[in-house]
């Protein structure tokens, strides 16, 4: 049979907080899932230790993409994981966040009784490099409607909060300020539930500390600090 939710997650030279982040969705309080990670070329230790867990637990998956070309082909990392999934419901992790433990229980219970709803996400914990919390933040509960427009602004998601059905659409592109899905041109119904499910950790050794828009902008601080 296959596992209820796929829990997938790319990474790129994530040695020094993956561990964390594993250990954050191995120990959650669902245990129904699978743990795809997709390893977008890896220079460091990285490699070493997802397989190392993997031994331990038959339930991730690791898949190597090859030689990174570079955040603007993230998408594609994303799809290879995607081609993989077998889940009902597809929960989105980046590789230096955290979940909290009732985190994909929470999810995929809203779902499966909220089937109008294609894709939810949550508030969040900010912690920093060291998982110290320096903040919180609170994603406003928009009506689906509310939020169809808003994505055509900006990402009204914390990426590694959101959870979606399986049903085979892919990300189509990355940019500075936000993803895509093709299931964006589909009116597909979406929202953030209730909750702070993840923690958002602010990384500056990450890739999106050089590439990506930041939350806020009070927090570019934290990624200039080494």
């Amino acid at each position: 049979m296959n596992p209820r939710i796929t829990v997938l997650m790319t990474v790129y030279n994530g040695e020094r907080f993956i561990a964390q982040s594993i250990e954050s969705v191995l120990n959650q309080s669902f245990k129904n899932f699978e743990f795809i990670i997709v390893d977008d070329g890896s220079t460091d230790g990285t490699k070493d230790i997802i397989l190392k867990y993997a031994n331990k637990d038959k339930r991730i998956i690791y898949l190597y993409y090859g030689k990174n070309k570079g955040y603007y082909n993230l998408h594609n990392v994303v799809n290879m994981g995607l081609e993989r999934a077998r889940g009902k419901y597809i929960a989105r992790l980046d590789a230096d966040d955290l979940c909290y433990p009732r985190r994909l229980e929470i999810q995929y219970k809203y779902l499966e009784n909220n089937p109008s709803i294609f894709l939810i996400g949550s508030s969040a914990d900010v912690i920093d490099q060291f998982g110290n919390k320096i903040d919180t933040i609170i994603k406003k509960r928009y009506p689906p409607f509310i939020l169809k427009y808003r994505m055509a602004i900006s990402n009204p998601f914390i990426h590694s909060s959101i959870m979606f059905r399986n049903k085979g659409y892919k990300y189509i592109s990355y940019n500075e300020h936000c993803f895509y899905f093709i299931l964006t041109f589909f009116k597909k119904k979406m929202k953030n539930i209730k909750g702070v499910l993840i923690k958002y950790r602010i990384n500056p050794y990450g890739v999106m500390s050089a590439e990506a828009d930041l939350t806020s902008n009070k927090y570019k601080h934290l990624y200039l600090k080494k």
